[in-house]
């Protein structure tokens, strides 16, 4: 009697590709859905954080928070955050520490809406409506990355 063969390769163990092709052993993030968002994320985060750091009182003005040494603080934890996405191999943590800033400024820009005079509330109305965009940007991205980590284990 013949045996019948299965034309499908098995693959027993999984073995490093040479160069720049994505490899399999070990996990390479680089190809991950929401890598490149996340590249982009930490540039403007890094951005962001030195205009705060380097022109408070500009912000203080346009964004209706009066208190610039606060927010020279939130440039400080922006830079953080930006150059920790750039240098990690897996940036979900710091996207997640992104999302809680996010979360802080929101609440400092309500704080400033219900302490503001008219003119500062409607800068503060328009900071809100700018912060929300950019935070629902960094939740997709942080979750996107974290369930890529979680199936690579």
């Amino acid at each position: 009697m013949s045996q019948i063969t299965d034309p499908t390769p098995r693959i027993t163990a999984p073995t490093p590709t040479r160069g720049s092709a994505p490899s399999h052993s070990p996990p390479d993030m680089r190809y991950a859905p929401g890598y490149k968002l996340a590249r982009g994320l930490g540039w403007f985060s890094i951005g962001l954080g030195l205009a705060e750091v380097l022109m408070p009182d500009i912000i203080a003005d346009l964004s209706g928070v009066d208190k610039p040494g606060l927010l020279r603080l939130y440039g400080l934890r922006e830079i953080a955050c930006g150059v920790g996405i750039l240098n990690s191999d897996r940036p979900a943590a710091w996207l997640w520490a992104r999302v809680a800033g996010d979360a802080l400024d929101m609440a400092t820009v309500g704080a400033a809406w219900m302490d503001g005079n008219d003119e500062q509330r409607g800068r503060a109305c328009a900071t809100a409506l700018v912060l929300a965009p950019v935070g629902a940007l960094d939740m997709i991205c942080a979750g996107q990355l974290s369930a890529a980590a979680a199936l690579e284990g």
